[in-house]
């Protein structure tokens, strides 16, 4: 099998890539590929670059475009997971499987029962990691695109990222009236093309904080009587909305309808 390689951006007119430095070590040192040999490029945009290496030489490389085929993005919502700050590297965890799930964009924030992070430093190396995640799930299952990784930011904030159109839902364990299995049987739900999920930490998210989503035009909903872990909850949600939206379970040609 060709191996399928995220590697930003491939400029259009242009025959020849430049690979980054991580890329070229686990071309030669991983896959022990050299000149000669094929591999598949895609940056992020829905185009996909058939490319055969020209050199690996130290911390540099290079590849020749051989075809160009655009790759349809084949997701029919845009869901953006905000998500709480869990504990240790769950985040890693819940940011590569949500990437899997079709997941268009995840906005990391702090919470009131956040465990507080440390320095500036740290988080910006932490950002990056998430984002190298994002990019080598998108390459393992085959997206054409790898969703946007947010910089951590305080709650209120965070719930100011949901685009004007979309169905903003905060999953909290103490909302005994809506379910969401209620919100997806509304119409007006199912049909929707954005979703804005939040998903807070191992602590809960507070009756203050639930009552400031609301007023910025959040429903709350409950996953039911079992009580989830943070990085079960989020892969939960993700699962059953890409399903009743027609990413999981569709046949190709399908419509969410058919």
């Amino acid at each position: 099998m060709v191996p399928r390689i995220y590697s930003p951006p491939v400029h259009e007119g242009r025959d020849t890539v430049e690979l980054a430095e991580d890329t070229v070590r686990y071309l030669r040192n991983v896959l022990r590929l050299g000149r000669g040999d094929e591999i598949l490029l895609f940056d992020g945009s829905g185009w996909e670059y058939r490319g055969v290496i020209d050199r690996l030489e130290g911390r540099e490389g290079t590849a020749r475009i051989v075809a160009r085929a655009r790759i349809p993005l084949e997701i029919p919502v845009h869901i953006t997971l905000a998500q709480a700050l869990p504990k240790g590297d769950k985040m890693e965890f819940i940011v590569q499987k949500a990437t899997e799930l079709g997941v268009a964009r995840i906005v990391p924030f702090r919470s009131a029962r956040s465990i507080p992070r440390r320095t500036e430093e740290r988080a910006a190396r932490r950002l990056e990691r998430w984002r190298r995640i994002a990019a080598e799930a998108a390459e393992q299952c085959g997206r054409a695109d790898v969703p946007e990784i947010a910089e951590t930011l305080p709650f209120q904030e965070a719930l100011g990222k949901a685009g004007p159109g979309a169905v903003r839902i905060l999953f909290w364990e103490t909302e005994t009236e809506r379910s969401i299995r209620k919100i997806l049987e509304d119409d007006a739900t199912r049909s929707a093309k954005e979703f804005f999920l939040v998903v807070g930490p191992e602590g809960g998210i507070t009756g203050e904080e639930a009552e400031q989503a609301r007023q910025a035009g959040f429903l709350t909903a409950s996953l039911g009587r079992l009580v989830l872990r943070v990085e079960t909850a989020a892969l939960a949600i993700l699962a059953i909305f890409q399903y009743e939206c027609g990413l999981i379970g569709a046949l190709e040609g399908k419509d969410r309808d058919g």
